[in-house]
C-alpha cells in the first residue's frame, strides 16, 4: 500500500471536517449526553456498555429517532437516519441491498446484519429480511463499519448493523394502521407488561402494497413474542420468538427502451414467489463480581419458493441454522480499565435446495444438499491506558466445514475444509472532552457459499481484505456533531461472478479506498441540518481489468437534510438523497453506458395530537424524478419506484 497516497486523502478530507466543526455551536441546546448515557446500552461489542464506552466509528440510530421520523421499514430507517448506502432488491421483497463500503453486487454478502447480535445474513446469495421486524420493537439500531471479522466472523467485511429490541419491558401498548400509495396497507401492534421480576412483550405487522411496478404485489405478515425473567438486577434470562410470510410477485427487468417508455411495466405478468421463517432464540447473563458472562442459543429455519412461468421453471429451498455463542468479559484484568472479552462461536447450517427448468436441463438441481460447520474462538482486549488515551486489539480463528450432496455445479468441488484468522488493533485519543481520533488496522474475511460454489469452474479460495482507517469525531454524544472516516481495504481473492468467464471466481486483488462525513448542527432551538458524504473508489488493483472500476459502485452517495420542530408536537423534515454515476453490474470492462447521476427528495410530517394519539404523513420522491438504481450488462433495468406517499395513525395506551 501506498502509505502517502492514503494520509493524502485524509489531509484533504480534515479542511472539510474542520469547517464544519468550526461552525458556531451558541445557538446549540445544552448536550443531554449525560442524561441520556444511562439510558442507553449499546451491544457493538457483543456486551452491554453505555454509550461513552463505545469505539468512536460506531453510528447508532435511537428508538426517538425513528419513532420521530414516521419511518416504519427498517431499509428506510438505515438509509435515512443512518446514511447506509442501498439498492434496489432484485428479488422484489421490501428489504433493500445495503452497501456499506463499496462491493457493488456482492454487498449483501460482505455486511452481517444481527438482531440482538444473532445474525440473520443468510450464508447464501441472499439480502437479510429485516422487513419482518416491526419499528415498535426496536430500542435502536447500531451501524459499524469496516472489517469486523474479529467479533463476528465471516462475510463481516465492509461492517456490521445490530438491529436492538427494548430490553426494559415496562407496560406499554401501541396499535398503528397506515394507508399509502400503490394500494398499501399496513398495521401494528406492540404490547408488553412486567410483573414483578417477568416481563413480556407480544407484537405483529401487516404489509398489503401493489407497489409501483404491474406484477409486484407484496404481502407480508411477521409476529413475535419476548419473555424476560431478571431474579437479580445484574442477572438476565429469556427467549425471543419471531415469525414471517412473505408473498411477491416479481417483475422481472425491462429493457432501457421500456423503462424509458413506461418503468411501471412487468415483462413477466406470472412470476412470484414466498418465502417464510420461524426464529427461536433463547438468551441469558449474569455478572459475578468483576466478569460478565453471557450465552445466546439461536434456532432458525426458512422456506423459499419460486415459480417462473417467464423461464418455464420453480425453484424451492430450505435451511435451518443452529448456533451457540458463549462468551465473557472480566473487567479491570491485571490492571484498571483493561477489560477482555472472550468466547466461542459454533453453529451448524443446512439447506436443501431444488430448481426444476425442463428447457435447461443442465441448470437444473435435485435435492441438492449442504452441511456447514462452524466453530470459532475469539478474543478483545480493551484497554483504557489513561482518560485521554485507549488501545483495543483482538483476534479469531474459525474452522469452517462444508458439505454437499447431489451438487450440480460446473467444476468446484462443494466439500471444503478452510482454517481462518481475523486480527484488529486500534488506538484512540481524546484530544479534548468533545474530539476523538483514531487510528485502526484489521482483516477480515469471507468463505464462498453455496451460491458461489455452484456457479464456479473451479474451486474458490476464501476472500481476505485488510482493512486501514483514521477517524475523527467531533461532540458525537450532543445535538451538533460531526464524524469523518478516511480508509482503505486491500481485498485478496474477492468472490464475484465473472461475465467473461460466464462462471463465478477469486478475483486479482481488488481495493477500496474512500471517505466518509456525516454530521447534525443544531441551527437554533428547533432546527437541525444534516448531512453525510461517501466518496468510494473501487477499483481492480492488479489483472485483466487493473486500473476500471468495480462495477454498482457509485462514485459518491450524499444525502441532506433540514428538521423544523415547528411545536414540541409537530416536525417536519425534508431531505434529499444524491448518488453519483456508477457502471452498469458485470461491467468489468467499463465499456458501457453508466448508470447515470440522481436525486430524490422527501418529505416527512409527523403530529403528536395528544398523550395518545400521533399522526406521520411521508410523501417519498417528491418530484416523481424517474430513475433506476440497478442495471445489468444483459440490458436488465429495475426501475424505482415514483413518488407515493403514506400516512399513518398510532395509538398509545
Amino acid at each position: 500500500m501506498n502509505i502517502r497516497h492514503y494520509l493524502a486523502i485524509f489531509a484533504n478530507a480534515l479542511p472539510l471536517f474542520l469547517s464544519f466543526m468550526s461552525a458556531p455551536t451558541s445557538a446549540a441546546e445544552p448536550t443531554d449526553s449525560a442524561a441520556a448515557l444511562p439510558l442507553i446500552t449499546v451491544s457493538a461489542s457483543r456486551f452491554d456498555e453505555s454509550l461513552g464506552q463505545t469505539l468512536p466509528q460506531t453510528t447508532l440510530i435511537t428508538h426517538t429517532a425513528i419513532e420521530k421520523s414516521g419511518l416504519t421499514d427498517v431499509s428506510q430507517i438505515l438509509q435515512k437516519l443512518g446514511n447506509v448506502p442501498t439498492r434496489i432488491n432484485l428479488t422484489g421483497a421490501q428489504d433493500l441491498s445495503i452497501d456499506l463500503r463499496g462491493y457493488g453486487a456482492t454487498s449483501d454478502n460482505n455486511v452481517v446484519i444481527l438482531l440482538d447480535g444473532v445474525r440473520l445474513s443468510e450464508i447464501e446469495q441472499a439480502t437479510a429480511r429485516v422487513s419482518m421486524i416491526p419499528v415498535e420493537t426496536i430500542d435502536h439500531i447500531e451501524i459499524i463499519r469496516g472489517g469486523s471479522s474479529v467479533l463476528y466472523g465471516e462475510g463481516a467485511t465492509s461492517g456490521v448493523i445490530n438491529i436492538v429490541s427494548r430490553k426494559r419491558l415496562d407496560d406499554l401498548a401501541t396499535v398503528s394502521a397506515g394507508l399509502g400509495s400503490f394500494s398499501t396497507q399496513e398495521s401494528s401492534a406492540y404490547v408488553s407488561k412486567q410483573n414483578g421480576a417477568v416481563s413480556i412483550a407480544a407484537y405483529g405487522k401487516t404489509l398489503n402494497t401493489d407497489n409501483y411496478r404491474q406484477n409486484n404485489q407484496a404481502q407480508i405478515r411477521s409476529g413475535g413474542a419476548a419473555v424476560q425473567y431478571q431474579p437479580q438486577p445484574n442477572t438476565l434470562l429469556g427467549m425471543r420468538l419471531y415469525t414471517d410470510q412473505e408473498a411477491t410477485h416479481l417483475p422481472g427487468p425491462l429493457t432501457l427502451a421500456q423503462f424509458q417508455q413506461n418503468p411501471q411495466q412487468s415483462i413477466n405478468p406470472n412470476d412470484y414467489g414466498t418465502t417464510s421463517g420461524n426464529t427461536v432464540t433463547l438468551f441469558g447473563s449474569t455478572l459475578i463480581q468483576n466478569t460478565e458472562l453471557a450465552v445466546d442459543i439461536n434456532a432458525r429455519n426458512k422456506q423459499a419458493n419460486s415459480v417462473l412461468p417467464s423461464l418455464g421453471g420453480s425453484t424451492n429451498s430450505s435451511a435451518h441454522y443452529f448456533g451457540v455463542s458463549p462468551r465473557a468479559k472480566i473487567h479491570d484484568l491485571l490492571v484498571a480499565g483493561n477489560d477482555l472479552s472472550f468466547g466461542m462461536d459454533l453453529s451448524r447450517w443446512d439447506r436443501t435446495y431444488s430448481s426444476i427448468y425442463p428447457a435447461y436441463p443442465a441448470f437444473s438441481t435435485i435435492d441438492e444438499s449442504l452441511v456447514q460447520n462452524s466453530l470459532a474462538a475469539y478474543f478483545r482486549d480493551d484497554w483504557t491506558l489513561s482518560p485521554s488515551n485507549r488501545l483495543t486489539m483482538g483476534a479469531r480463528l474459525e474452522n469452517i466445514q462444508k458439505e454437499v450432496v447431489h451438487f450440480n455445479g460446473a467444476g468446484a468441488s462443494p466439500n471444503t475444509r478452510n482454517a481462518l484468522s481475523a486480527v484488529e488493533l486500534q488506538y484512540t485519543h481524546s484530544w479534548s472532552s468533545t474530539m476523538e481520533a483514531y487510528a485502526r488496522t484489521g482483516q477480515s474475511y469471507r468463505v464462498p457459499n453455496i451460491d458461489d460454489l455452484r456457479g464456479a469452474a473451479a474451486s474458490l479460495l476464501p476472500q481476505t481484505a485488510l482493512d486501514f482507517e483514521l477517524g475523527l469525531s467531533f461532540q458525537r454524544l450532543s445535538p451538533s456533531n460531526a464524524t469523518l472516516r478516511v480508509f482503505r481495504s486491500d481485498i485478496h481473492n474477492e468472490l464475484a461472478y465473472d461475465p467473461v468467464q460466464y462462471t463465478n471466481v477469486n478475483l486479482a486483488p481488488t481495493q477500496r479506498e474512500g471517505v466518509e462525513l456525516e454530521g447534525r448542527y443544531q441551527a437554533a432551538s428547533g432546527i437541525a441540518l444534516r448531512g453525510s458524504l461517501q466518496v468510494i473508489r473501487a477499483l481492480f488493483s492488479q489483472g485483466a481489468y487493473a486500473g476500471n472500476r468495480v462495477p454498482l459502485v457509485p462514485s459518491f452517495n450524499a444525502q441532506s437534510g433540514i428538521e423544523w420542530e415547528v411545536t414540541p408536537n409537530q416536525s417536519v423534515d425534508l431531505s434529499a438523497r444524491l448518488v453519483g454515476p456508477q457502471y452498469v453490474d458485470s461491467d468489468f470492462t467499463n465499456t458501457l453506458a453508466q448508470i447515470p447521476f440522481f436525486w430524490t427528495a422527501d418529505l416527512r410530517y409527523s403530529n403528536k395530537l395528544s398523550a395518545h394519539w400521533s399522526i406521520s404523513m411521508s410523501l417519498n420522491n417528491l418530484l416523481d424524478r424517474k430513475y433506476y438504481d440497478y442495471a445489468n450488462s444483459y440490458s436488465g433495468y429495475y426501475p424505482s419506484p415514483g413518488r407515493n406517499g403514506e400516512v399513518q395513525l398510532k395509538y398509545h395506551f
